[in-house]
C-alpha cells in the first residue's frame, strides 16, 4: 500500500510541476486531504529538492565537465561536427531527477490516476514539458507519452479509440481483440491491429511511424487511405501526404529512453527538437549557424550539456543573460 501511495505521490508531483490546470489542482488538493497522501507527497518533494541540490555539487559538475571533454567521436570536418553525449556521463547531474522518477514502475493503470476518479469526463492523460508517462489501457494496450503530450481515452462499443490532442506517443496494441484500435490525431485516423507505432502531432503536421504490424491512415483532403508497412513513416501536412522509409529507428525511438539522437541534422532542426523538452528555449541568433550539421545523442532536457558541447566543438558561443532564453551566436 505504501509503495502504491508513493507511486501516486510521484505522479502528482510530475503533474503539478508541469502545466497543471485548475481542475488538476483541485483534484490534487482533494487527494492530499488524506494525511498519508500528504506525507507521501512531502517525501517526494523533499527527495526532488535534494536531487536538484546534489546535481549542483562540485563533484558532479567536475564529472560532467570531464565527460563533456571527451564528447567528440571523430575529428571535426568542414561544417559538420559529430558530437555524442553519453547517458552515463554528462547526463548524470541533470538526469538524476529523471532517473529517480523512472525508478517507479513505468506502467500506470488508468484507475491509478487520481484525477480520473474525480471527473466523469473521458479519461485524459498528460505530461508536462520534459516528462514521460506510460499508461495501460483496459484491453492491455499501452501508450507511452512523450514531453508536453495530452491523450484522451475514448473506448466505446465500436472501437478502442484514443485521441492524441497534442504531442507524441508510441502505442503497443494488444493482439487478439475484436474491436479495431484507432488513434485520432490532427484530422487523421490511424487504425491498427496488434502493432507498434508512433504518432507525433505538431502544429502543422502529423507523423506516423510504423515499427511492427500494419496500420492504415485515413482522413485529410480527398479522404484517401494510406496503408503502412513496418519501417515506413507517413507525414501529412498542408503541403500533402508522403510515405517514406524510416531512416533511423534509433533516432525515432530514442525519446523513450530519455535521449535525442541527431543524424546529420541542421542546427536549426536540432535546436527545435531540444526546445520541445525545456522551458528556457534555445534561439539561433545568427542565421548562418542554422545550416551547421551535427550528429550525436543528447539527454533530453539537458540544455546545459548541449550548449557546452556546441561551444566546445562548434563555432558557437552562448549568450545566457536573458533568463527566458539562451541565444546561440557565432564566435567572434
Amino acid at each position: 500500500m505504501e509503495d502504491a501511495r508513493i507511486e501516486q505521490a510521484a505522479l502528482w508531483y510530475a503533474r503539478i510541476e508541469g502545466a497543471a490546470d485548475r481542475a488538476t489542482l483541485a483534484a490534487f488538493e482533494q487527494w492530499r486531504t488524506d494525511a498519508h497522501n500528504a506525507q507521501a507527497y512531502a517525501e517526494i518533494a523533499e527527495s526532488m529538492r535534494l536531487v536538484r541540490s546534489a546535481a549542483k555539487s562540485p563533484e558532479l559538475l567536475a564529472l560532467r565537465q570531464e565527460t563533456i571533454a571527451g564528447l567528440v567521436v571523430s575529428p571535426p570536418t568542414r561544417r559538420r561536427w559529430p558530437v555524442a553525449v553519453g547517458a552515463a556521463g554528462a547526463t548524470i547531474a541533470a538526469g538524476i531527477a529523471i532517473a529517480i522518477w523512472f525508478s517507479f514502475p513505468p506502467h500506470v493503470a488508468p484507475v491509478a490516476r487520481p484525477a480520473q476518479v474525480a471527473t466523469a469526463a473521458p479519461p485524459r492523460y498528460g505530461t508536462g514539458i520534459g516528462q514521460r508517462l506510460s499508461v495501460t489501457m483496459p484491453d492491455g494496450s499501452t501508450a507511452t507519452l512523450n514531453t508536453n503530450t495530452r491523450l484522451q481515452v475514448a473506448y466505446d462499443a465500436h472501437a478502442r479509440r484514443l485521441v492524441l490532442e497534442r504531442g507524441q506517443a508510441v502505442f503497443h496494441v494488444a493482439k487478439g481483440q475484436p474491436l479495431p484500435f484507432e488513434v485520432v490525431a490532427g484530422g487523421r485516423t490511424i487504425t491498427a491491429h496488434g502493432t507498434v507505432f508512433d504518432v507525433r502531432l505538431d502544429r502543422d503536421a502529423v507523423a506516423v511511424a510504423l515499427f511492427e504490424g500494419k496500420v492504415s491512415v485515413s482522413g485529410g483532403p480527398g479522404g484517401r487511405e494510406n496503408a503502412l508497412l513496418p519501417n515506413q513513416m507517413l507525414t501529412a501536412s498542408a503541403a500533402g501526404t508522403r510515405v517514406t522509409p524510416i531512416r533511423s529507428t534509433e533516432q525515432l525511438t530514442s525519446w523513450q529512453n530519455g535521449m535525442i539522437v541527431f543524424d546529420d541534422e541542421p542546427l536549426s532542426v536540432a535546436v527545435a527538437e531540444i526546445n520541445r523538452y525545456v522551458r528556457r528555449p534555445l534561439v539561433i541568433g545568427d542565421a548562418g549557424l542554422s545550416s551547421l550539421r551535427i550528429s550525436g545523442a543528447f539527454q533530453s532536457g539537458d540544455t546545459k550539456a548541449f550548449v557546452e558541447a556546441m561551444q566546445l566543438y562548434f563555432p558557437v558561443q552562448a549568450d545566457e543573460r536573458d533568463p527566458a532564453r539562451i541565444i546561440l551566436k557565432t564566435k567572434p
